[in-house]
Parts: structure tokens; C-alpha cells; sequence
């Protein structure tokens, strides 16, 4: 059983969007206090939808004998002032389906990223994981990914009761 990685064509959009919906779940899981539950099925299919024809992003599909198991999000930024980055790719969603997972695809998805974030130009690749998703953690380290920054919240409420 070999893994596929392509990009994705709109047709992919609900696929697409149904791991992003799991990725927003297992988000507001993690910490219901920073990541709200904003997205629906809907939206999710008409964003990465129209991100597959976009010149500064891709969406990538992972395959496993035709079914498609995960998908990549990124785009190129040639220069963004707030993160002080130049020609860098922000790799901003990643999923593989819990039943493909142990397979290559994920790694596979990061190889294919890799190569077209060169073919932007891309000097780097940035991402950001929950601080309680531990086994993405170790799946970018493994990757070649190193910690640069932390994300911190304050809560307006928790700040205005001191």
C-alpha cells in the first residue's frame, strides 16, 4: 500500500474539509478557550476549495489506493513584518486520518511541501501545534521542525479579576 501526495484539485474541497472540521474539534479539545468553533462544513469546502487554485498557497492531498487520507495546507509569504520572517512557507493545517496514520503520509505530505515550498523560493517553513498535541510535536521534530517560538494567552477575564 503505497502513499500518493498530489495537489488537490476543488473536487477534493469536502474530503478537505471534513479532516479540517476533525481539526478543529481536536483543537477545541485541546483548550476550548483559545480555539473557538467557528468553522463549518460549508466554509471549510468553499476555503480550501479556493486555495487549490491560489498562486502564494497549495493544498496537498495524501492518497491511499485512491481514497484521499490527509491533506497540507501552506502558503508562501515573501515578507511578513509581525513574524519578522522573509521567504518563508507557513505550513497552517496538516492532517492524516486516524485509520492512515502509521502509513508515510504525513511524512510524505511534509516531503511534498518541502519541494513546493522551494519552487516558491522559500527559505524556511514555519507551523504552529498545540502546546498539548505532544504527538505532533515529535512528528514535526522527527521531520527536521525545532521549537523558535511559544504561544502564550492571557484571558481578559482571568486578567480584569487581579
Amino acid at each position: 500500500m503505497s502513499v500518493v501526495v498530489r495537489r488537490a484539485k476543488r473536487g477534493d474541497g469536502r474530503v478537505i474539509a471534513e479532516f479540517a472540521m476533525k481539526l478543529v474539534e481536536q483543537h477545541v479539545g485541546y483548550d476550548p478557550e483559545r480555539f473557538a468553533k467557528i468553522a463549518t462544513i460549508e466554509g471549510m469546502e468553499w476555503f480550501y476549495g479556493g486555495q487549490t487554485d491560489a498562486e502564494d498557497a497549495r493544498v496537498l492531498v495524501a492518497e491511499i489506493e485512491d481514497k484521499v487520507v490527509g491533506f497540507a495546507y501552506f502558503s508562501f509569504e515573501e515578507r511578513n513584518y509581525a513574524d519578522l520572517s522573509v521567504s518563508t512557507v507557513k505550513l497552517h493545517d496538516i492532517y492524516v486520518d486516524r485509520e492512515a496514520r502509521d502509513t508515510g503520509a504525513g511524512g510524505k505530505l511534509i516531503e511534498f511541501a518541502v519541494d513546493e515550498a522551494n519552487g516558491f523560493g522559500a527559505t524556511k517553513m514555519l507551523l504552529s501545534v498545540a502546546a498539548k498535541n505532544v504527538l505532533a510535536q515529535r512528528f514535526f521534530e522527527k521531520q527536521g521542525f525545532r521549537t523558535t517560538m511559544h504561544e502564550m494567552m492571557l484571558t481578559m477575564s482571568d486578567h480584569n479579576q487581579r
